[in-house]
């Protein structure tokens, strides 16, 4: 008989709660998809295409005081409230999107966004930690991978269709309304109790730590998360990406005053990161610190490279939304079997030893398929069927890498937090700012990358351009693998699996 705190995702005590974080991850799903498809008509209505990598990263910035934000409210007083700010901020940046008089307009609009979808992110992860005994944790990062299948199959698409059809506007506005009707599915199935984020049968194991034991409230107040060290690493990256946007539309003139504040930038945002990351982060210290890294390096090279794909086919390759949409959806199709892939490798192996070597497999596969990309744009410009062909061969090896490492070290980072003893709001926070943080830089600094070749060779998008930015989302895809292989030869079998 299977005692009650071990029972599966879908035994009656649990099986609210992962409909409702299916549910979550779905309908963030369509928005990051969408918007992705559809990103290039954006500046070609409202112009400033100087601003295109904000439309990422300025998303992904806010993420990080969502992030934050919603891993401390958890480790404090629960799911419930959190969850819906989250969503309710979410919703009113898709609404101001739909209304935006200009491409500065929309930036602020999908920050707004971005807070929302940090702190639900964050809030889905904790509530996978508190919910579910480790074993059960690998089908459940599958699971909420395969909550991206159905958005990956008709998302793009219809993304691209509706926006033909009625207007980019049209695709924020029909998110918004779709994540209100989500919001009433969600919210009462997460539990309000305090502290410990617990749903109503908190008795079947829902509300415990890692190691199963309630959370008690000294552990809460210990969690290490705060605001402050946030904002100065949103207020440090953000003043490093607008001065390199400066630094591109003034040119060779603004060197010296650019460089001076792009240092200042990136200080006082190492300075946040050390007090939010795990200890030996920034110097990829073997462990959770070197599992942060590596993360950050293919999270960030996954959406550096997808940010500027929709650009490269629909500009470049003459592509339509739909089509390009459709290309786009097969990176997260693959990102799905990637993850079920790792999860019956981890349940038949049980983890001893594997993981490690598991996350440096996805990052190989993720590396193959980006530089496919390369490939593919060195043939652009003649519409030749076969650039397609290596884009999408391209975009689904990488989905295939990055959906094994990424639920690979999402669940090594919980074995080694629970033998370590970490707070489960302080792991999540840890592996959503190495996403956001990874990619809001890297598409950011692509976005420049692209500004200062655009404003070189003059016109609108080029091949140069968009090789540029690749450029940068490569140099992350190098450092996750040198973490990875780092992790891979300096973790020892034993914290594998706890």
């Amino acid at each position: 008989m299977t005692a009650p705190g071990d029972a599966g995702p879908w035994a009656p005590a649990r099986r609210g709660l992962t409909i409702g974080l299916l549910l979550s991850v779905t309908t963030h799903a369509l928005a990051a998809l969408a918007v992705v498809t559809i990103a290039p008509r954006i500046p070609a209505e409202l112009g400033g295409l100087e601003l295109y990598g904000w439309l990422f990263s300025g998303y992904l910035l806010t993420s990080l005081l969502g992030t934050v934000w919603g891993g401390g409210e958890a480790d404090r007083r629960g799911l419930r409230a959190p969850f819906a700010i989250g969503l309710a901020a979410f919703g009113l940046g898709l609404g101001l999107a739909a209304i935006a008089p200009s491409m500065l307009w929309v930036v602020g609009a999908r920050a707004l966004q971005g807070f929302g979808g940090g702190a639900v992110t964050t809030l889905v992860y904790v509530a996978v930690t508190r919910a579910y005994p480790d074993r059960h944790r690998s089908r459940l990062m599958a699971y909420l991978s395969t909550a991206w299948v159905t958005p990956a199959l008709i998302g793009p698409a219809l993304a691209g269709a509706l926006a033909e059809a009625a207007g980019w506007r049209a695709v924020f506005a029909a998110l918004a309304s779709v994540l209100a009707l989500v919001a009433l599915l969600t919210l009462p199935r997460l539990g309000s109790t305090a502290g410990a984020g617990a749903p109503p049968d908190a008795s079947a194991g829902v509300g415990r730590t890692l190691a199963g034991a309630p959370v008690a409230a000294g552990a809460r107040r210990r969690s290490g998360v705060g605001m402050v060290p946030a904002l100065g690493v949103v207020a440090g990256l953000g003043t490093v990406l607008a001065a390199l946007s400066w630094w591109a539309d003034r040119g060779s003139a603004a060197t010296a005053v650019a460089l001076l504040v792009i240092v200042a930038g990136l200080a006082a945002a190492a300075s946040g990161l050390r007090r939010l990351l795990p200890a030996g982060t920034l110097r990829l210290a073997p462990g959770l610190g070197a599992v942060v890294v590596a993360r950050a390096g293919f999270f960030a090279g996954f959406i550096g490279v997808e940010a500027f794909l929709a650009l490269m086919l629909t500009d470049l390759q003459g592509l339509s939304s739909a089509a390009t949409g459709a290309v786009i959806a097969t990176g997260a199709i693959s990102w799905t079997v990637g993850s079920w892939w790792q999860a019956r490798r981890d349940a038949s192996d049980e983890g001893r030893g594997a993981r490690a070597r598991r996350v440096v497999i996805g990052v190989t596969f993720l590396g193959v398929g980006l530089a496919l990309q390369g490939v593919a744009l060195a043939g652009v410009g003649d519409g030749a069927a076969w650039v397609t062909a290596v884009a999408v061969l391209g975009w689904m090896t990488a989905g295939f890498g990055i959906g094994t490492a990424h639920a690979t070290s999402s669940v090594f980072a919980f074995a080694m937090a629970e033998r370590d003893g970490v707070a489960p709001g302080r792991v999540s926070v840890a592996l959503q700012l190495a996403d956001n943080v990874g990619a809001a830089f890297v598409t950011g600094l692509a976005g420049a990358a692209l500004a200062f070749v655009t404003a070189t060779v003059g016109g609108a998008t080029s091949q140069p351009g968009v090789a540029a930015a690749f450029g940068v989302a490569w140099g992350a895809w190098l450092l996750s693998y040198v973490a990875a292989r780092r992790n891979a030869r300096s973790t020892p079998a034993a914290a594998s699996r706890s």
